[in-house]
């Protein structure tokens, strides 16, 4: 009697196992062996892991002084709209005409400068600091001809020989008060004309 060839054996006994377990339907993409399951139809994504500290904020660079404020802040707003921008700590009272009040921007670094609250008006000025800067480019450090070149209309006031006004474009209401000295710029503020904090 002749024996089986061997390889014709196996190739049985695979056919068999093969066609006696039920393959499993799976609905959604095939994922390599080994990796985990998904529970959902909805795709898994997974964002890198970061060591980077969440952002404070705008930067300095990226803010604006003018027409109406510098970034969140704005001029007009109450005591409650302004600390909520997160721009102000509390505001302290400050023996400044009009019984201002007065709030240190938050991230000035130097800590100078400062945001007036009138019990009027709400906020009625805000200083810029650092290279912020009005739409139109003036800053701090910027050369009295270069404001006067932006600024035509830039003088110094009566009896003061380093600090002038302009109308700030786009809000009729407010004004830039610019204080150069040595033919620089060493302080700006966006201010409401008729506010009543000082002067």
């Amino acid at each position: 009697m002749r024996a089986k060839p061997l390889v014709g054996t196996l190739t049985c006994l695979l056919l068999v196992t093969a066609c006696s377990s039920p393959v499993q339907h799976q609905d959604g993409d095939a994922a390599p062996a080994g990796s985990p399951a998904q529970t959902t139809g909805a795709p898994v994504t997974t964002a890198p892991a970061s060591s980077a500290p969440p952002s404070s904020g705008a930067t300095t660079a990226s803010l604006v002084l003018g027409p109406v404020g510098i970034g969140s802040l704005k001029l007009g707003m109450t005591k409650q709209q302004a600390t909520a921008t997160g721009m102000l700590p509390a505001f302290d009272r400050t023996p400044a005409p009009g019984n201002c009040a007065v709030s240190h921007l938050r991230d000035d670094p130097t800590g100078t400068a400062t945001a007036l609250l009138s019990p009027t008006l709400g906020i009625a000025a805000i200083n810029a600091y650092g290279s912020v800067k009005t739409p139109e480019g003036v800053h701090v450090g910027t050369s009295r001809a270069e404001v006067i070149r932006i600024y035509p209309g830039w003088q110094a006031s009566a009896g003061d020989s380093f600090r002038g006004y302009v109308k700030v474009p786009g809000n009729d209401n407010a004004e830039y008060r610019i204080a150069i000295t040595n033919g620089t710029v060493t302080a700006l503020t966006l201010q409401y004309k008729n506010q009543d904090c000082y002067e």
